[in-house]
């Protein structure tokens, strides 16, 4: 234990109220439901949680961390029991079912508080969709730069630090690809220090602005994140010279790079999409 708190936030499928998002699902609280809960985009929830978020967490090298996950309370079955069984390994993913329809950035902002140790003299929050994942080090890098920065942060108050080299998840009817990236502000690959004592969380700064108000720091020295990319991505994942690039790689050397980094089976993760969501899908 140290006197940083690691604390994630994970939003899955959480009925907000409407006009929180940018591809929200609908015109009132009604529509949303039926969007977010339909069949077969929980079944897609359900494989990326599997076998891209659940495989990271198990791998973690530092465990001293809290993950929020944040769900409606009419989420249906078999779907709850179906992800409650999933994150039944991994101690430290805190499920939250709360009332449905409340403004998103102002629940989400009240659960991080909420969830703040007694007696830590900092926090280090992260955001993660359930179709991305971290790697297996990320908490330990956390911690190990943050103590390497610390004067750096007392002075400035606030620190992020930018992990932006990692891998695109792309998923289609019959097709899987992995696609190394060079990206910024993205928020798979973030993470923002704050005083324990402060009523701001991760969730009070936009990913793509916060350099315009915190102090931040880009690492690209190694692969820190899998970004899911399919249809239903709220956010648009593009490649744009301003933003992101390809990085170099070695395709042959990919299964060994995603398990060791990110305790994910290529092999397994693509008999399980043909098998599941990609294979029903095809055609």
């Amino acid at each position: 234990m140290t006197d940083l708190q690691m604390l994630g936030f994970c939003r899955w499928s959480y009925p907000a109220a409407p006009g929180a998002f940018q591809k929200d699902a609908g015109d009132t609280l009604e529509e949303i439901r039926a969007a977010l809960y339909a069949p077969e985009r929980l079944e897609l929830r359900l494989f990326y949680l599997e076998h891209v978020l659940i495989p990271c967490l198990l791998g973690q090298t530092d465990g001293d961390f809290t993950l929020l996950m944040l769900m409606g309370e009419g989420l249906p079955e078999p779907y709850r029991a179906r992800l409650l069984a999933l994150i039944a390994p991994v101690p430290q993913i805190v499920p939250r079912f709360l009332p449905e329809g409340l403004p998103h950035q102002q629940v989400c902002i009240e659960q991080m508080l909420a969830a703040r140790r007694q007696g830590i003299a900092a926090v280090g929050e992260f955001r993660i969709d359930d179709d991305d994942a971290v790697a297996v080090d990320f908490i330990e890098r956390c911690r190990q730069q943050f103590a390497l920065l610390r004067p750096f942060f007392e002075d400035e108050g606030k620190l992020v630090i930018d992990y932006n080299r990692g891998y695109l998840l792309r998923t289609e009817p019959g097709r899987l690809d992995v696609q190394p990236v060079v990206a910024r502000y993205w928020n798979c690959g973030m993470v923002i220090f704050l005083p324990a004592d402060s009523d701001q969380t991760t969730l009070n700064f936009h990913h793509a602005r916060m350099w315009m108000r915190l102090a931040m720091i880009s690492w690209p020295r190694a692969a820190m994140f899998v970004r899911g990319v399919h249809g239903q991505n709220d956010s648009t994942v593009a490649e744009k010279k301003h933003n992101a690039g390809q990085g170099r790689h070695d395709p042959t050397e990919m299964p060994d790079t995603l398990r060791e980094r990110f305790g994910i089976d290529l092999a397994v993760l693509e008999r399980a999409w043909m098998a599941g969501p990609g294979g029903r899908g095809k055609g």
